[in-house]
Order: C-alpha cells, then sequence, then structure tokens
C-alpha cells in the first residue's frame, strides 16, 4: 500500500474514534481514564505480536531517548487537549490543534534552510482555513493558558513527523508501538486518581469505548509505516483527513448538524488532500 494511502487510511481510523469515544462519554466515562485504559490495552496486542514475530521486548539503549519522545510527546496532545477544553471553547481547541501541519511544515523549512514554495504554502494554507470554516471557532474571552494547551498538543503531534520516520529504520515499529503506549498509560494514571476519573455505566459505553480503543489500534499501528513511507511534511498535510472524518462521523453518529459553510470548509479540506496527493505535488510535497 502506498504511503499516501496509509495516510488517509490512518487519519480515518484515528478519525473514527472520537465519536466512538464520545459515546463512551456520554454514558459517564472520564477522558482521561479511557486514554489510559486505550494505550495499555493497545500496548499488550503490539508487544504479544512482536514476541510472536520473533523481535526481542528488550528496547535498544540508542532507542530510549526517541521512545521516551514519541510517549512524551503523547501525553503532552492528550493533557494539553483536554486541559484546552476546560478553558476554552472545544472549536478553537480543535482549530489550535490541528496547527500541527503548519508547525511541521515550518520546522521542516528551517531545517532544511530554505523557504517553502508557494504552491506548498497554498496548499497547507488552504487545508487550515478550511478546518477554520469547518471548526467555526469562537474567539471571545481567550484564556491564554488554554491557547497555551492547545498548542502544546500541536507540537506534541508535529513531534510524531519528526521522531517516527528515522527512529522506525532502526527498531521494530511494534516494539515502539508497544512501549510507547505503555508508558503513557502510566503517564495517565496520576491524572485520573487526581481527577476521580471514571469509566462506562452501561454495556452500551463500554462497546463503544472498546470499538474506539481498536480503531486507535489499528490506525496507530499504520501510522508509523505511514510517516516511513510518505516524509514528514506530506504525511502531515494528509493528516488533516482525520479532523474531517470526525465532523463526517459525529453528523452520522452523534447526529451533529453541518451548516453550510462547514461543508464548504470541508470541501477546502478535500481539495488540498487532492492536491497534496496528486502526482503533481510530489516535488512540492516531498
Amino acid at each position: 500500500m502506498s504511503g499516501v494511502a496509509l495516510c488517509l487510511l490512518s487519519a480515518g481510523l484515528l478519525g473514527i474514534q472520537i465519536p466512538l469515544a464520545k459515546l463512551a462519554y456520554m454514558d459517564g466515562a472520564d477522558p482521561i481514564a479511557l486514554a489510559m485504559l486505550r494505550c495499555i490495552g493497545a500496548a499488550l496486542p503490539f508487544l504479544i505480536w512482536a514476541k510472536i514475530r520473533g523481535v526481542s521486548l528488550k528496547v535498544p539503549k540508542e532507542a530510549w531517548l526517541g521512545l521516551l519522545t514519541i510517549a512524551g510527546a503523547t501525553t503532552a496532545i492528550s493533557y494539553g487537549y483536554l486541559g484546552a477544553l476546560g478553558r476554552i471553547p472545544a472549536s478553537l481547541t480543535a482549530l489550535l490543534f490541528y496547527l500541527y501541519p503548519l508547525i511541521v511544515l515550518v520546522i521542516s523549512a528551517i531545517h532544511a534552510r530554505e523557504l517553502p514554495g508557494i504552491r506548498r504554502i497554498g496548499i497547507f494554507s488552504l487545508a487550515f482555513f478550511g478546518l477554520a470554516l469547518v471548526f467555526g471557532p469562537t474567539l471571545q474571552d481567550l484564556d491564554p493558558i488554554g491557547v497555551g494547551l492547545g498548542v502544546l498538543a500541536a507540537f506534541g503531534a508535529a513531534v510524531y513527523f519528526f521522531v517516527v520516520p528515522p527512529l522506525t529504520k532502526r527498531v521494530s515499529s511494534l516494539l515502539l508501538m508497544g512501549w510507547s503506549n505503555a508508558l503513557v498509560g502510566v503517564l495517565f494514571i496520576p491524572g485520573m486518581l487526581l481527577l476521580d476519573g471514571g469509566f462506562p455505566e452501561q454495556t452500551g459505553g463500554w462497546m463503544a469505548f472498546w470499538a474506539a480503543a481498536t480503531v486507535y489500534a489499528i490506525g496507530m499501528a499504520l501510522t508509523y509505516p505511514a510517516l516511513a513511507r510518505t516524509g514528514s511534511v506530506k504525511a502531515a498535510m494528509l493528516y488533516n483527513f482525520e479532523p474531517l472524518t470526525i465532523i463526517v462521523l459525529s453528523a452520522l453518529i452523534l447526529g451533529d448538524v453541518m451548516t453550510l459553510v462547514q461543508y464548504i470548509g470541508g470541501g477546502a479540506v478535500l481539495v488540498s488532500l487532492v492536491l497534496a496527493s496528486a502526482r503533481s505535488a510530489e516535488d512540492v510535497l516531498p
């Protein structure tokens, strides 16, 4: 499967988990508690599969820094996003989080010591403009701490696109996914205890949660080869498919109503994805 297809499939699966998780939240579950179980639940299959395939479960010394960086980035995403939700509107939190493709673009340009091409900037800007229309953020009474937490989550996401590709060339992706999820699950325990996190109350809530956890695990399993085959900048652009999936499935599963402006924004994101994945964009989005 091509890198573009892997990116879109992975982004779509990670998007599917959000409305499923919301069903669990509606049944009394706490986001931190579910995030902890989701990570631990994903870690075990990855490690078991690695063992079956004859991969040593011992992390090489040269991989520990990368592994800890991935775990720290994942923790920053979760705590940053959830912390921002408690201080600023959900729409603004989502838009701040999806700044990460632009962050990847800027960091990549700095590293390469060259300005991005006009076409590349245009494609990224079109996607971000589309997301702004989709989320329609409210900018009144902004809490600077909430904004900072949202940006922290975005930087956490951006880290993936630079750390994962070179690391998977030296270490099994199954090993990385297993131990990084296990570490993040442990890091969620203090938050769960402090916030007195709860779990779903009904069978339906638990079914929704485990469905979300399964989709998350498959989506994450595809993320590593997707980034390795596609490249940081282009992959970050293609992962804009995730919020589009969230919006559409929230309308279908949760009954959320989309406005005409949101449809226009979604169309803009789709156009940017087509441009990013087209052969003519290969020289622009490495």
